[in-house]
C-alpha cells in the first residue's frame, strides 16, 4: 500500500515537472513546439489546469484570450496559474490603454494572491495605471497599504515613507491613511514608443530616448499572446 501510494505521489510530481518544462519552451520562444504537444497532452490531460493554460498561452487572438483567461479564473479559482492569468488581464488592459481597467484587475494580485511571484510587477504596473490617470490618491493609499502586507515590497522609487502611514490591520478606509508621495505631480498621459520581444531591444531604446531627458519605463505586456517588453514615456505633461 505504501509503495503504491509513493508511486501515485511520484507520477504527480512528474507531470507537474513535464508541465513546467512546456512552460519553460513557451518562455524560450518554442511556441510550436508545445503547439504541436498539446493535442497529447490535451487526450491525456485533460481536466488539467496546467493543460488548459498552455493553451491559453498560445493563442494568438489577443481579445479572444482575454476573454478566455477570465473563464480559466472561474473555471479554476484554486489552480497554480490563476494568479498568473490575472496578471495577464491587467498586462493586456494596460496594453491597450484602459488604465482605469487595469489599475482596478492590476491590485487584485497584491490583495488575493499572497504567495503570487507577480506581486512587484502588479504594483508597479498599478502605479503606472493609476499615474496615468491622475488617481495620485489612490496610488497613495495602495503603496502604504501593500508595503504594509508585504514588508520586502520596493516602494522606494515611488517616495512613499511607511513610517507616517496610520494605515493598521483591520483599518482599510483611504482615510486612515497618511503616506507621502513627495511627487504629486503626476501627470495623466504615457506615450509607448515601442514593443519588443527581446528586452535588450527595449533597454537599447530605453537608453536613447533617456539621454535626450525624457523619464522612461519598459513595462512587460502581452499582446496576442506573446509577451512583449514596451518602451515608455511616463508622466508626459500633454496630448
Amino acid at each position: 500500500m505504501k509503495l503504491f501510494s509513493f508511486f501515485i505521489l511520484f507520477s504527480a510530481l512528474n507531470f507537474g515537472q513535464s508541465f513546467d518544462s512546456y512552460f519553460q519552451m513557451l518562455e524560450d520562444g518554442r511556441i510550436q513546439e508545445v503547439k504541436d504537444q498539446l493535442p497529447e497532452l490535451k487526450s491525456k490531460y485533460p481536466y488539467d489546469p496546467a493543460v488548459s493554460y498552455l493553451q491559453l498561452l498560445i493563442n494568438d487572438d489577443g481579445d479572444s484570450t482575454f476573454v478566455q483567461f477570465k473563464r480559466y479564473i472561474i473555471q479554476y479559482p484554486n489552480s497554480d496559474y490563476t494568479d498568473d492569468a490575472e496578471m495577464k488581464i491587467g498586462e493586456y488592459l494596460y496594453s491597450r490603454g484602459l488604465y482605469g481597467q487595469s489599475s482596478q484587475q492590476l491590485k487584485k494580485i497584491p490583495l488575493k494572491y499572497s504567495k503570487s511571484e507577480h506581486i512587484q510587477r502588479a504594483v508597479d504596473l498599478m502605479v503606472l495605471s493609476f499615474d496615468a490617470t491622475g488617481e495620485t490618491d489612490s496610488v497613495q493609499y495602495y503603496l502604504a497599504k501593500f508595503k504594509w502586507k508585504y514588508p520586502q515590497l520596493q516602494v522606494k522609487q515611488y517616495n512613499v515613507d511607511p513610517n507616517t502611514t496610520e494605515l493598521m490591520p483591520g483599518k482599510t478606509s483611504k482615510n486612515k491613511v497618511t503616506a507621502k508621495i513627495n511627487n504629486p505631480n503626476a501627470n495623466p498621459w504615457v506615450v509607448q514608443l515601442g514593443a519588443f520581444g527581446k528586452y535588450s531591444n527595449a533597454k537599447r531604446l530605453k537608453s536613447i530616448v533617456s539621454n535626450a531627458g525624457y523619464p522612461i519605463k519598459i513595462v512587460e505586456v502581452m499582446s496576442n499572446g506573446k509577451r512583449l517588453h514596451a518602451v515608455r514615456v511616463v508622466r508626459f505633461s500633454s496630448e
